[in-house]
């Protein structure tokens, strides 16, 4: 996890993430390096030979810049993902990572300095950038052909405007319902979400908790609810009405969107179906959401998440075991016709300038040695198809991917496409909501106004 829906995580949280590789990481299954980074010299050398083969052989020498989302700990392991194609190529990456990165790349492209590339956290920037005509064509510069045999087309049609791809993700998280197997009663693959929802009603019927939940974040309280919101209504509305959503041509206040937020608040303002009650949900931190699973005797079911909630749940309680102590199963559909459609999020990255240097890199980061060195890490699930399933050292992340990259049709919601200030509107708006269930047609009235006036 490097950072989910169009935000940083705090800085708490990605902290848990990184401690708890000791818990999920089998290190013996890809030879990993002693030094404790999960990448071994072999994949080492695998980045370099492909990242000289994307400078045509040749020592470019040089300097490119990259702006990114992540600084500290994480953006180390990007930097560290990077040194082989700085090795090969003589090609310096000055890598920048700013959690205002939004702002900081428009500044600098109104400035008529834009950076070479910029790996995001959302969608929305490289829409609107390729729009006003400012990205380079990754088809291009990669490959259409590469691009194919490398990438789900439900991502490249993600970064796609007028027929020409601007983006390429690395990072990809999905979302799926965590639980304990030892002690976890209900449907372990429920074939609907009414199967789902009816094991726990009856769990609230018998006096016992059956959802997990947490908001609190700070300044970007009320995401996690963001996220089960958007799961909800692309699993009963289906990938086009939810791109709708996310495009702005389905109202805040539509029916639908609506009918999603009311699902939700029967869960988050209701005493009986969340551990805690409402204010427990609105007071625990983000970095607790999935304790209540693994706690004995556990106070809760099921959770709602990332692929992100293994390592920030044994970040917590780094003794137990991915698999034998949390697992989870896909978010169930409304209807079998949405079985597919899986809500992401992720990093993408996209290129302002295009020359040899540019290029080089963009070829790299797009490749699969490149990314299966930030898979090593055991932190990330990577994008690009042909990461060998033994690059990941976590079982959590590999079942994952696998769940995630073979037949699926990824799709983004408003919180990957939206401005920041609807982004933000949206994790108030469910705080709001827990606090006040009566005011949701206002909490949506005004996302919409903000959403409307950019």
């Amino acid at each position: 996890m490097r950072s989910t829906l169009a935000r940083a995580l705090p800085a708490v949280l990605v902290t848990s993430c990184l401690l708890a590789t000791a818990a999920c990481a089998d290190n013996t299954s890809t030879g990993a390096a002693a030094n404790g980074t999960g990448q071994s010299a072999a994949l080492a050398a695998a980045a370099r030979k492909e990242a000289l083969a994307t400078a045509g052989g040749k020592k470019i020498g040089g300097k490119v810049t990259m702006l990114g989302i992540n600084g500290g700990a994480e953006g180390q392991l990007i930097k560290n993902a990077l040194k082989p194609f700085t090795d090969a190529t003589g090609i310096q990456v000055d890598y920048t990572g700013n959690e205002d990165l939004a702002t900081v790349v428009q500044t600098r492209v109104q400035a008529g300095n834009a950076p070479d590339v910029v790996d995001a956290a959302d969608l929305g920037s490289v829409l609107k950038y390729a729009k006003q005509g400012k990205l380079v064509d990754l088809g291009s510069l990669i490959g259409t052909s590469t691009l194919k045999s490398n990438y789900p087309q439900s991502l490249l049609d993600a970064t796609t405007v007028n027929g020409k791809t601007y983006g390429i993700f690395t990072e990809i998280d999905n979302f799926m319902v965590w639980y304990d197997p030892k002690t976890y009663k209900g449907p372990k693959n429920p074939s609907s979400w009414a199967q789902l929802e009816t094991f726990t009603k009856q769990q609230a019927a018998a006096g016992k908790t059956p959802w997990c939940m947490a908001q609190n974040a700070g300044a970007g309280s009320g995401w996690p609810g963001a996220q089960w919101i958007e799961n909800w209504f692309l699993k009963h509305y289906g990938a086009a009405k939810l791109t709708d959503w996310a495009q702005g041509r389905l109202s805040w206040t539509s029916p639908e969107v609506t009918a999603a937020w009311k699902a939700f608040g029967a869960v988050a303002t209701d005493d009986k179906m969340v551990a805690g009650g409402p204010t427990s949900v609105l007071s625990a931190s983000v970095v607790n959401n999935g304790t209540g699973l693994v706690s004995s005797p556990p106070t809760c079911s099921v959770m709602l998440w990332g692929v992100y909630a293994g390592g920030v749940t044994l970040g917590q309680k780094p003794s137990l075991k991915p698999g034998t102590d949390l697992d989870f199963f896909p978010v169930p559909a409304g209807s079998p016709a949405h079985a597919d459609d899986e809500l992401f999020s992720g990093h993408v990255a996209y290129a302002f300038n295009s020359n040899p240097r540019t290029r080089a890199l963009m070829k790299y980061w797009a490749s699969a040695p490149a990314q299966t060195m930030l898979v090593a890490s055991g932190q990330w699930t990577e994008a690009n198809t042909r990461i060998p399933a033994s690059a990941y050292t976590n079982p959590l992340l590999k079942k994952a991917s696998q769940q995630m990259l073979t037949g699926k049709n990824l799709v983004a919601g408003p919180s990957m496409y939206s401005a920041p200030a609807v982004v933000a509107a949206f994790d108030k708006g469910v705080v709001s909501y827990i606090q006040k269930p009566g005011s949701l047609n206002g909490i949506l009235a005004g996302i919409q106004r903000t959403a409307t006036t950019g």
